[in-house]
């Protein structure tokens, strides 16, 4: 049987894609024209936000044994900065680690390197059975109202040519800033090459330095940034400026040029895992689809790595689209809800440019990577969807500003924001361990949370989400400590009912517990509706099924 969807292009993007197609049930083939899986760390910082959504989609356990937290309790610098000649740093930047409040529970995001970190999402891929063909490149696609016809080249391990043709129902191009759906559908991909600001970039052990920190020196008009991997390895990662083209320097040259400008001689240098040259690209495409084919990730959006936003932008938009499709797929929704993808992501995506632009020029001061102040809003936990047709904003929408990018500090949980979590929640009637909000939200299913409100209201409610598809949303009711009695019938009904004995969900909502609220959350994590009425959810969910 021919897979519903193809996805072109194998890197973070089109593995957490696939994956969330795969738990929705939705069967996806995914090519790679790459002989063989990537090496280098490339995009290694991994945000607060996307570590809330791998909580969501169960693979952030898998995620974090393999990385290591930015900051750790204890930790005292972040970033040693050198002259050259100088063995001791002439500055230091403090790593300002802080324990993470019960609704943000990642707070300092995770380093991991990137073929580390696709290796870890190919093997939860192979678990529910999906593998990656290499060496299959996508050379051409036609696109009619009920299908896509692919034209496939693969290319065999003696190195023949094999053209393969081939009907789905969707396809993205999830393939890079070169991206050849991109290029196929005519989509503009406006912006700027910044050829000035060309980079050595590489993966390289050195013996002798610190490997839990970044070590920094900048003499006018170049610089060299070393990353730390993992403190297991001195695998560094490194970015050299100053490169008048676009040459790849070997590992000679790379440290021939490492002495000259640091003045340093006691490291030891090994092996050169990766290496590669880099120009700062900033552009974006101003649509994300076209009928049935999408692009996603590199292929709709490029950006100085400055911040860290490039990777964590990418997986975003698979979330965000990966439900949607997933419904109307298996007829559920209208194809209609598929235009907010590139209405709710292309509103952040120039958000993120402008951010990371500014960030890439203040540090980028003079020719050198100069250290500049990290804003909050790269930990992405403010990226909010507001002004989407399909959400529902209500009470205390105008609080949320036209920023994209902007975190609403306290009150009242507000709909196009990310849901908090909430721990020290206990299942009446159970014997299980307390869990999390976190733990409860599902890739797979929209959340109905109540809050509140008698059980007269909450059944409701209940009747609501049982007139809704199958399997579509789960009802999950949030007591306050000691108010479980009488509940059983909630429970025997299919309710998920919590009782909230550390307080974190009402407080962490800004809620109070005698008025009933229902929070709407969508499979992304995203807030889709704060109501406070049933009337309110048939509402929201007018808006998302057939």
């Amino acid at each position: 049987m021919t897979p519903s969807v193809l996805i072109v292009g194998a890197g973070p993007t089109g593995l957490i894609l696939a994956l969330i197609l795969l738990q929705n049930g939705v069967s996806v083939r995914i090519i790679n024209k790459e002989v063989e899986h990537r090496i280098g760390s490339r995009g290694a910082g991994i945000q607060a936000r996307t570590l809330e959504l791998y909580d969501i989609l169960g693979i952030l356990l898998g995620v974090q044994k393999e990385g290591e937290p930015f900051k750790k309790e204890g930790q005292l610098d972040f970033i040693a900065i050198y002259n050259p000649g100088e063995t001791e740093p002439v500055k230091v930047v403090p790593a300002n680690w802080v324990q993470a409040p019960p609704d943000t529970p990642h707070v300092h995001g995770l380093m991991i390197g990137q073929d580390t970190h696709e290796r870890v999402l190919r093997e939860y891929l192979q678990k529910l059975g999906a593998t990656i063909e290499l060496a299959t490149e996508l050379h051409s696609f036609e696109q009619f109202p009920d299908h896509v016809v692919a034209h496939l080249i693969k290319t065999d391990a003696a190195g023949q040519q094999h053209e393969e043709r081939t009907e789905f129902n969707w396809l993205i191009g999830t393939d890079g800033a070169h991206s050849i759906v991109r290029k196929q559908l005519g989509f503009t991909f406006l912006g700027e090459t910044r050829t000035e600001q060309n980079m050595a970039v590489g993966d390289i052990v050195i013996e002798g330095l610190d490997n839990r920190r970044f070590h920094m020196w900048n003499v006018s008009p170049n610089s060299i940034l070393l990353r730390w991997n993992h403190s297991s390895s001195q695998l560094f990662s490194y970015a050299y400026t100053g490169r008048a083209d676009e040459k790849t320097l070997t590992r000679e040259e790379f440290i021939e040029e490492f002495h000259a400008l640091t003045g340093r001689h006691d490291l030891t240098f090994g092996e050169a895992a990766w290496m590669s040259s880099y120009t700062p690209n900033i552009r974006m495409v101003d649509r994300m689809r076209d009928g049935r084919v999408f692009i996603a990730g590199d292929a709709a959006h490029c950006h100085s790595p400055a911040g860290g936003q490039g990777l964590n932008s990418c997986i975003q938009d698979a979330s965000n689209l990966g439900w949607k499709l997933a419904l109307v797929e298996k007829g559920l929704a209208p194809p209609t809800l598929l235009d907010t993808y590139g209405e709710e992501r292309l509103r952040v995506i120039a958000q993120m440019l402008q951010l990371t632009t500014k960030l890439h020029d203040k540090t980028w001061a003079n020719g050198t990577l100069a250290r500049s102040e990290r804003p909050s809003e790269l930990s992405m936990l403010g990226v909010n969807y507001a002004g989407s047709s399909i959400v529902l904003e209500g009470e205390g929408a105008s609080r949320a500003g036209s920023d994209a990018y902007t975190k609403v500090e306290g009150g009242r949980v507000l709909a196009a924001y990310r849901a908090p979590d909430a721990p020290g929640l206990v299942r009446v009637g159970s014997a299980d361990a307390p869990t999390t909000l976190f733990a409860i939200f599902c890739a797979t299913a929209h959340s109905v949370l109540v809050f509140g409100g008698d059980a007269a209201a909450r059944t409701s409610v209940a009747d609501v989400v049982a007139r809704l598809p199958k399997d579509s949303a789960q009802l999950v009711v949030l007591l306050q400590q000691g108010a479980t009695s009488g509940v059983e019938s909630e429970v025997s009904a299919g309710a998920t009912v919590l009782e909230d004995r550390a307080w974190h969900a009402y407080r962490g909502y800004g809620l109070d517990a005698g008025e009933l609220t229902i929070v709407v959350v969508r499979p992304d994590g995203v807030v889709g509706a704060v109501v406070s009425a049933a009337e309110g959810v048939e509402t929201y969910f007018r808006k998302i099924f057939v």
